[in-house]
Formats: structure tokens, C-alpha cells, sequence
């Protein structure tokens, strides 16, 4: 119990902004990979869009939902939990897309639910966050809402 108590203080101490920008370094190319530019200066543009709206998006969600995902974040920037959780021993910036999507793709799949609420909580807010940007739609067929 001490210990719990421990780690639980540990991961509250932790930046929960510098925690998810770790993360998302790593699963925004992982989730978006052949929807972005492959230019690399252009790409890293498109990363830095997608990591930003999904901030923006993370920040519209109820406080209960916030420090869920911060917790979610934290568990994946620690070295130890991250290996544990995803098999990665490189941090997200410098795991590569294969090994990202591959990680990503084992949790899609996984026994445990929590594993398969998280992939889809990863993926919806990516994907959700990267298409609600209009720029974006014809690349899916989307022309937008109807005009009334």
C-alpha cells in the first residue's frame, strides 16, 4: 500500500504537459502515417498541427477525462511502465512509426480492455483532432456539411 501510495504521488508530481507531448512526439506520426506530407519540414509541420489540436481538443474534455488521459500519459512517458505497456525501450521521440503502430496495434487488439480503451482513446483523439481541420477532407471524400 505504501508503495502505491508512492508511485501515486511520484505520477502526480510529474509535468502532465511535458508528459503528453513526450507521447504524442511518438503516436501522432504512428497514427497519422500515410495521411502526412512526406516532405520532412512539411511533415514536422503537420506533426506540430495535429500534436497542437490535439491539445486543444484534450482541453475541451471534462476535468474527470483530462486527468484520466494525464494518467494514461504519464504511464506511457515513464521508461519503466512504457516498456512494460508497449514493449518500446526508446522513448516515443525516438522509437520509430513501424515500432510506434506496431505497439499501438498490439494494445488494439489486446485481452485486457483498459489496453483497448486506450488505443481507441489515442486514435479517436488523432484522428478527430487531424479531420476536424478542413484542409483535410477531401484527402477522405468529406466535401463538408451541407449547405442550408
Amino acid at each position: 500500500m505504501l508503495a502505491a501510495g508512492g508511485a501515486a504521488s511520484w505520477l502526480a508530481a510529474r509535468d502532465p504537459v511535458a508528459n503528453r507531448r513526450e507521447v504524442l512526439a511518438g503516436v501522432v506520426p504512428a497514427i497519422l502515417e500515410g495521411a502526412l506530407p512526406s516532405d520532412g519540414a512539411q511533415r514536422a509541420q503537420a506533426i506540430g498541427q495535429a500534436s497542437a489540436a490535439v491539445e486543444t481538443a484534450i482541453a475541451a474534455l471534462s476535468p474527470a477525462a483530462q486527468d484520466e488521459l494525464a494518467q494514461l500519459f504519464a504511464l506511457m512517458a515513464i521508461a519503466p511502465t512504457r516498456f512494460a505497456l508497449t514493449g518500446l525501450a526508446a522513448s516515443w521521440r525516438d522509437a520509430g512509426v513501424a515500432e510506434v503502430s506496431a505497439a499501438l496495434q498490439s494494445w488494439r487488439t489486446h485481452r485486457l480492455a483498459l489496453l483497448q480503451s486506450a488505443y481507441h482513446a489515442l486514435h479517436d483523439l488523432v484522428t478527430g483532432s487531424w479531420y476536424a481541420d478542413p484542409a483535410h477532407w477531401p484527402a477522405i471524400g468529406y466535401g463538408g456539411p451541407p449547405a442550408l
